[in-house]
């Protein structure tokens, strides 16, 4: 391969993996003494490559639940309701991982869901989902804590 073409590839690369990087804010700081629950109805909904993303309109008076399934335990401190100042429809980001990918065909606009998302704290204050109770009752959680985890904004 000639240089030239070399430096064209190597400069693609770069130019795509900082492209990446800006859109997943891998600088960002997810709050996680702070998280928030959501209930609403799937305006929207994409399981591909990069992450897998639900657009959801917010049930604006949805209540905290009074219990959380045992695999969402770890969320229950400082959980908050999702307050109607702040949008009434929002889009929520899930980690690229198996279980968020494979809710592909489970679900469909339409559906009910209700959802525990850490917030960024970092503008565009984007939420990552972090368990979602699907319209069957299937619960799908992400456990553990990851590098971009903050305890407080």
């Amino acid at each position: 391969m000639h240089i030239a073409c070399r430096a064209i590839s190597y400069g693609l690369a770069i130019t795509v993996a900082g492209a990446a990087l800006a859109h997943h804010g891998f600088g960002g700081s997810y709050d996680r003494a702070a998280p928030v629950y959501l209930e609403g109805t799937v305006a929207d909904a994409y399981f591909g490559q990069p992450h897998p993303e639900v657009e959801l309109q917010v049930d604006t008076q949805a209540q905290l639940p009074t219990t959380l399934p045992t695999d969402a335990e770890e969320f229950a401190v400082g959980l908050q309701a999702w307050s109607p100042e702040l949008a009434e429809t929002v889009t929520i980001e899930f980690p690229p991982v198996g279980r968020f990918f494979d809710l592909d065909g489970r679900v469909a606009v339409g559906d009910r869901v209700a959802l525990i998302a850490l917030r960024n704290c970092e503008a565009p204050h984007q939420l990552r989902g972090q368990w979602i109770a699907l319209a069957d009752g299937t619960e799908v959680v992400r456990q553990g804590t990851t590098q971009t985890e903050v305890t407080g904004c």
